[in-house]
């Protein structure tokens, strides 16, 4: 490549430095200082338009010194040369110093053109600059260039960028003696950054079919700006391919992003694989968009093609494909990016780091969540938050995550937020949690946080789950504005803690609060009605969900079906099941449910059947149905081809309950040894009162005794086995050690709780 000398040498030096200043690629200090030396030796220094040229060449270098000193230097200056310096100054920040060179150049007697306005007008486009902005306007109507366009869309893109000037803005922009396509961008651009959509529109029909100005890219992106909706994107779509914009990588970019964002993945892909350049942000806001649709996979795999093209991947292309990685529960795609973190230089980056410590926490890399967190530089409380989160999710988490806390309002200047202690909150959801809890609840007392919702909600719940019933609805009483959650998750715990009625009761006060019912709060009613068998309200809440387009709901159907099912209605039960447009294993385990609850082993089998048709996984609760209704029927076969079914084809591990299932089939069929060989696999409390239960109905001494012997080593204090043994020595007329039974009550203090029923 020839240099500077080479080149001078053969053209000559006019056209050269002309062509170099047209170029925006900077130059060395060398190059500057040969063509400067070319110039004073073909003794045209003095011409001023060439001497402006190796100024501006300069400037675009950011060799500084060199053009004060050319600029001192030179024996003729005009408007040119004082806003070449002036414009310098302002493309690098140095706001000071070019409003010195502004006020030199006006103590000179050189009055400023619209170009020297113009720069420093889109200079004052900032809220803190506005009164400097207006000292400019100011100068600029003493000047008579207000009304020039280049001046003029400048002072216009001022109004708009410094705060409440839409008004200011326009009246400039209506003055002006021509609005040439810069002047209407500037107005489309800022009436989009208001997001008014309607006189975005406006302007744009204006401008093309009075004015007959073509839109560029700049109106089209501006356009999309302010978009809101799926069809207004649309719309903005095709006058892109009108103009032939589409295929343009900042327009492109837009649409691609707009796109996403609407959820239209299909129009997003098309328009990604039409453009033939595309940009990081437009990666990233492919990459983005499948992550925020739940598209986890296909957002990996555009990382992994990007990482292809060998670009360069920042901040916003790493968190996104980061949290697609949470989404899939993707470690070695997580660490992949970790990789590529420390390769882009963003290892200490808390934007992307606290992405990705979420993903450690979640799946359990502890450890290495701890080493990120400790080795982000100005933690901000975003990672605070996640990682007392990733504590939090721990089952004796409430140590750790109390520990941070501390160490946080220790090590920090950072202001608590809502997020920091509902995060801690999550951490005290067992009753041994509960002091760290109250501590919690005296710091939220003593912050300003107190009054938020969601923090009140997360205190309620931490209360429900330690059940502390007082303490949760005297922290459900102190939130200002209940929400749909507040009163959903007060609902829960009276419903939970077998307080059905008061359960109701809040039912009529959140509705009296102008509450409505939601998809959530509905099913927690519904469910309290089952448990009261309150048809009556029960009905009326199935009315209401009709109504309101809930009664498709799959959660709110399958309470309705559970709640007809348990209130003997099972005429209604099956008809809302019927209902149903794309029933789920929710839906279908609720009707399973109703079947047992009411004996009919056939048809719940029949409905199991239809799971497996329709591709579903049968869960543990689906199993549990099923195997109580076989078992309450006395299909001991179909009992225990549903338990083997559910261990080998679904690997389901069986819990106790459907241990006591199968226990309880055998039982009935009076094979109470091959029910005792299944009990001792087991071992819980319930599958060995089921047993003691069945030896009771059976008169079977022998395995009664051994089963006895086990509850009273499992729970003491319980009653029943201590009741069913003595039934069964009376049963066999062993009136003697009936009584012994009887008396090592007393002896033990067990007493039997006496019956009772809430029906009058």
């Amino acid at each position: 490549m020839c240099n500077a000398n080479q080149i001078i040498g053969r053209i000559t030096i006019e056209p050269f430095l002309l062509s170099l200043a047209k170029t925006s690629k900077p130059r060395t200090l060398r190059e500057c200082n040969q063509i400067h030396a070319k110039l004073i030796v073909s003794q045209c220094i003095s011409q001023t338009h060439l001497t402006n040229t190796l100024l501006s060449l300069y400037s675009k270098s950011a060799h500084f010194r060199h053009a004060h000193l050319l600029f001192d230097q030179m024996p003729h200056r005009n408007v040119v040369t004082w806003t070449t310096l002036i414009s310098a100054h302002l493309r690098t920040g140095s706001l000071p110093k070019a409003f010195e060179m502004f006020n030199h150049m006006r103590a000179m007697d050189e009055r400023p053109n619209e170009y020297t306005f113009s720069v420093l007008l889109r200079a004052c486009a900032y809220p803190a600059l506005r009164d400097m902005g207006l000292q400019i306007h100011g100068t600029l109507l003493r000047s008579g260039l207000e009304r020039y366009k280049f001046a003029g869309s400048s002072l216009v893109y001022m109004y708009f960028n410094s705060g409440n000037g839409l008004g200011d803005a326009c009246r400039v922009f209506h003055d002006l003696m021509e609005r040439d396509l810069v002047a209407w961008n500037v107005m489309i651009s800022g009436f989009a950054q208001v997001g008014d959509f309607s006189m975005v529109q406006r302007l744009f029909s204006e401008m093309w079919e009075i004015q007959g100005l073509k839109p560029d890219n700049s109106t089209l992106s501006s356009f999309l700006k302010c978009c809101s909706s799926l069809e207004e994107v649309k719309q903005i779509h095709g006058l892109a391919s009108k103009f032939g914009a589409e295929v343009d990588v900042v327009v492109g970019s837009a649409l691609v992003d707009l796109y996403a964002k609407c959820g239209d993945l299909s129009s997003c892909r098309k328009i990604f694989d039409s453009m033939e350049e595309k940009d990081n942000f437009v990666w990233s806001s492919i990459i983005s968009g499948y992550t925020i649709n739940n598209r986890g996979e296909d957002a990996v795999h555009f990382f992994k093609d990007m990482c292809r093209q060998r670009l360069k991947l920042d901040q916003h292309v790493l968190s996104s494909t980061l949290k697609a990685c949470v989404e899939i529960e993707d470690l070695n795609t997580g660490v992949q990016v970790h990789g590529q973190m420390i390769k882009n230089g963003h290892q200490k980056d808390c934007f992307v780091a606290s992405v990705l410590l979420t993903l450690y926490a979640s799946l359990g890399e502890l450890m290495d969540a701890e080493k990120l967190f400790r080795r982000i530089n100005d933690k901000d409380i975003v990672a605070w938050n996640s990682m007392i989160l990733a504590h939090a999710q721990l089952e004796q988490g409430s140590g750790h995550s109390m520990q941070l806390l501390q160490e946080f309002r220790r090590t920090t200047f950072l202001q608590i937020q809502g997020a920091t202690l509902i995060a801690v909150l999550k951490s005290c959801e067992n009753k041994s949690d509960l002091p760290a809890g109250r501590q919690i609840h005296s710091l939220i007392l003593k912050s300003s946080v107190g009054h938020h919702t969601l923090v009140g909600n997360a205190l309620v719940h931490m209360y429900s789950e330690g059940r502390q019933i007082g303490d949760a609805f005297r922290a459900f009483d102190d939130i200002v504005c209940k929400d749909d959650s507040s009163w959903s998750s007060i609902i829960g715990t009276y419903k939970q803690n077998g307080m059905e009625s008061e359960a109701l009761e809040l039912c009529k006060d959140m509705l009296a609060d102008g509450i409505t019912f939601t998809s959530y709060s509905l099913p927690l009613c519904i469910s309290a009605c089952s448990q009261l068998s309150a048809i009556g309200v029960g009905e009326q809440l199935h009315v209401f969900a009709i109504k309101c387009g809930y009664n498709h709901d799959v959660y709110v159907g399958s309470s309705i079906t559970d709640m007809y099912a348990k209130c003997g209605n099972m005429g209604e039960s099956e008809k809302v099941f019927g209902e149903q447009i794309e029933p789920n294993e929710v839906i279908y385990n609720a009707m399973i449910c109703g079947y047992a609850h009411h004996g009919k082993a056939q048809q719940a089998i029949e409905v199991f059947n239809k799971i497996e048709k329709k591709g579903l996984t049968p869960n543990h609760v689906t199993f549990l149905a099923v195997l109580s209704a076989c078992s309450h029927a006395g299909y001991v076969e179909d009992t225990s081809y549903f338990f083997t079914l559910m261990l080998h084809k679904y690997k389901i591990k069986p819990e106790s309950e459907h241990y006591s299932c199968l226990v309880d089939a055998y039982g009935r069929a009076g094979r109470l040894e091959e029910a005792y060989q299944i009990v001792q696999k087991d071992g819980s409390e319930s599958a060995w009162r089921t047993l003691l239960s069945a030896c009771r109905n059976h008169n079977n001494t022998k395995i009664g005794e051994k089963s006895a012997m086990k509850m009273i080593e499992l729970n003491p204090s319980d009653h029943a086995s201590y009741i069913l043994l003595s039934n069964i020595y009376i049963g066999e007329g062993k009136w003697e050690e009936a009584l012994k039974c009887r008396e090592k009550m007393t002896t033990i203090h067990v007493k039997k709780d006496p019956g009772s029923s809430w029906l009058m």
